[in-house]
Order: structure tokens, then sequence, then C-alpha cells
């Protein structure tokens, strides 16, 4: 028997494991600089609009296909995308009622267990209340009553791991979310319609308590088609896009990010924070259009290597995309490692 030659044992050894660890990094950069998706979930209202069936009444025939056409599709497309997380900009139902809530649910159901996500509430999911004579008369956001909890229940989503708590023990009304991709810590916090004081205050308590995450704003009312701050509307009181720029989004160097819905159209506005950070705060609302948004809705698709992110708007439904300049774009956006990553204990 040929006897072992030690020193070339020893090499070979040597070259294995600078391999092995070679390959290692290799594998760990490829994963800290994978492109990741968001999806933003617009206005879904008039998918789900039943108790006075106006949008039906409007287009012709019930719409709820196009809320599970969006969802259907983030599901099949989670894994090509790499689609971590769904944002639904609030607005879920017309009137907050037991039916429309039924579809929301049913829809959103879809993506359990696939793809993570969290809902804020607009105007038309809380304080329904009938008005005039017409049977198709009605306002919204008289108060702060909905039916939200009983159909996005915190018992569903409490043990998940990427649920971070919410501000009113056991009610899903503000929450908030942490999730990482490419080695990149997130943070969400999905505020109520016209958020209050209290609430901006416990968001700011959160954000602090997590200055390593990267964090967006998720809220109904914020910014407009002009691409400027709402300021006025609606009896509940609270906060609108200017009381949640001062009080919360400006204060905090590590929010970069915040997301709306509410005002027909599209919007776009970057910002300097306190700390001279830039937030990119984008409006997307397709409710206006053919068949009430007919499953328009927005992704988001964040490249770590070349520091930017690419917003699409699609429609899953007709398998098309909006290519104007307000519908298309890129934003640039500093996602290699900073001191903030490793801030946090």
């Amino acid at each position: 028997m040929k006897e072992l030659n030690t020193p070339s044992f020893a090499l070979n050894r040597a070259a294995a494991f600078a391999w092995l660890a070679a390959t290692v990094l290799s594998i760990g950069l490829r994963a800290e600089t994978r492109p990741f998706t968001l999806v933003v979930l617009p206005d879904t209202q008039c998918y789900c609009d039943t108790r006075h069936a106006q949008s039906a009444k409007k287009w012709g025939g019930d719409l709820r296909r196009y809320f599970f056409d969006q969802t259907r599709w983030i599901r099949q497309n989670a894994k090509k995308l790499n689609i971590v997380f769904v944002l639904h900009e609030g607005d879920i139902t017309q009137t907050d009622h037991p039916d429309e809530w039924k579809i929301a649910a049913k829809a959103m159901s879809l993506l359990d267990g696939k793809v993570p996500y969290c809902l804020c509430l607009g105007n038309h999911d809380i304080g329904y209340r009938k008005t005039g004579n017409s049977a198709d008369s009605y306002s919204t956001a008289h108060d702060r009553k909905t039916l939200f909890n009983k159909y996005f229940p915190h018992s569903k989503y409490r043990k998940l791991d990427h649920f971070g708590g919410t501000f009113t023990a056991g009610r899903m009304d503000n929450s908030y979310w942490r999730f990482e991709a490419s080695g990149m810590k997130f943070l969400i916090l999905s505020l109520e319609f016209k958020p209050r004081d209290e609430v901006l205050e416990w968001a700011s308590m959160v954000t602090e308590k997590h200055p390593a995450h990267r964090t967006i704003a998720l809220t109904h009312s914020y910014l407009d088609s002009q691409n400027k701050l709402t300021k006025s509307g609606y009896p509940v009181q609270g906060n609108l896009g200017e009381g949640i720029w001062r009080k919360l989004v400006s204060q905090h160097p590590n929010i970069f990010m915040v997301l709306c819905g509410h005002v027909l159209g599209e919007g776009r506005l970057t910002s300097k924070g306190k700390a001279g950070n830039s937030v990119h705060q984008l409006l997307c609302d397709y409710q206006g259009m053919k068949n009430g948004g007919e499953s328009w809705l927005r992704y988001m698709t964040f490249y770590p290597k070349e520091n930017k992110i690419e917003v699409f708007t699609y429609n899953p439904s007709l398998g098309s995309f909006m290519k104007g300049p307000k519908s298309r774009f890129a934003l640039q956006y500093q996602m290699g490692k900073t001191s903030a990553d490793t801030a946090e204990k």
C-alpha cells in the first residue's frame, strides 16, 4: 500500500478549507445582495363594495375578483420576485360591513403561510354613518368603531415571527412588524387613519427601540396627487400628513419611507428628516380607474448592490404595466452596512 504523503495531504486539506470558506463567503455575499420585493396594495374598497353596491352599479357587476387576482398573483410570484412582505394601504372595505370584511379576509387569506402581510385602516373602514335621504348616501370616519378586529384578529397574528406588537392590547388598529431581507432588518409601522397623538408617540417609542431597523411608516392618508402632505378632512380627530411628518417621520433617522393611499392617483415626495436622512413618501390609489382599480397594484424591488429601489405599477388581471414617470421610477436608497445596522442589542 502506498504510504500517505503527509505534507501533500495537509496542503490539500488547507486548500479544501480555503475553498469551503470562499464558498460560504460567496453565498453570504450573494444573500446580502440578492434583490427582494415589497408589494403595496392600494385601496381595495370597490372590490368589497356590497352594502350599497355603488361600484357594481357604476361598472356593471361584482368586482371582488380583482382583489383575489391581486393576492393570487402575489402568491404565485412570491418566489420569482422574492416577495418578502405585502402592505395594504387601507380602505380595505367600502363601508365597514360584515360581508365586505368577509371578502377582504378571504382574499388576504391566500397569503397566509406564504407571504407576510399587514394592513392599515382607512376612513372607509371606520365610523360608517348613514346620511341624507338617498338610499346610497353615507359618510365615514365619524369615530373609530370598526369590524376590522373581528376579521383580522390579534389571535391570528400574535404568534407569527414577523409580528411585533400593538398600541392597544388585543387590537390590530395600530401595529408594528419586523422582517429581514438581504442581511438588513426592517420595521413596518402600520398606523390608523388620522393617527392620534398618543399613537404617534407609541410609534416613536417603537422606532427608537429598533435603531438598527430600517423603518417604513404605513398609513392611509398622508400625501396627495400634487405631492403635498394632507392636512384636513373627516370628523375623527387625529393627524394627517403634515402632523405625521412633523411629529413622527421627520424625527427618526431610520425612517426611510412612507406609503399611503386615500387620494386618487399617484404622488411622490422625497424630504430630509431632522438627521439629514432622505425619506421617500409614496402615494398610489387606483380606485377611480375602470372597475374600481381593476387590480392595479404597486411593487418595489430593492437592489442592495446598486443601492436602488425599482418601483413598478402592475395589473395582475391584465398582465400589464403602467409606464408613465409617476408609475415606473427608481429611488436611490443606501443599503450598505452602516453604524445603525449594528446599534441594536
